[in-house]
């Protein structure tokens, strides 16, 4: 029993540590991939097209570039017209829509930030997927020809 573990534990500790992160990379990558297209359905649902005046004019804002375009085109908006909002009034009737223009645009920068994160998400889940790809094909086999060197199986009493 312990030549046993002693000759095999290594290698086989070694593969289930490189299947393990597959898993866990193949599992991150389409999560990943899960929550970005969950989050292009949403902001299509919302048929929000970008303004004439910002940097991509005229498409539905569906990707983490039309978000940004559109929620940089409301800032210029909102501060080139009333400037910053604790500078208005506090009767002035446009305070309303100066929040307007802040939930919509920290909605859109939302979207950002989560198109962002998942571009994180898929590069560790690559990273997950080479680094349990390395480990089945370069450490496993190693340490089981190791083991096989420095490991003897004890002689019979005889």
């Amino acid at each position: 029993m312990v030549y046993f573990l002693l000759r095999h534990s290594p290698w086989l500790s070694s593969l289930a540590l490189g299947l393990v992160l597959v898993a866990a990379g193949v599992y991150t990558v389409v999560r990943a991939l899960d929550v970005r297209d969950e989050i292009r359905d949403e902001l299509r649902d919302e048929q929000i097209v970008t303004s004439q005046d910002a940097r991509i004019p005229g498409v539905l804002v569906q990707d983490a570039a039309t978000a940004k375009a559109q929620a940089d085109v409301i800032k210029e908006h909102t501060l080139g017209r009333w400037g910053p909002y604790s500078q208005l009034p506090r009767d002035d009737p446009r305070r309303a829509q100066y929040i307007d223009g802040v939930a919509l645009r920290t909605a859109l920068n939302l979207a950002v930030m989560g198109f962002g994160i998942t571009d994180l998400l898929l590069g560790l889940g690559a990273i997950l997927l080479v680094a349990g790809a390395a480990t089945v094909a370069l450490a496993t086999p190693a340490l089981y020809f190791l083991a096989g060197m420095v490991v003897r199986r004890p002689q019979a009493q005889g």
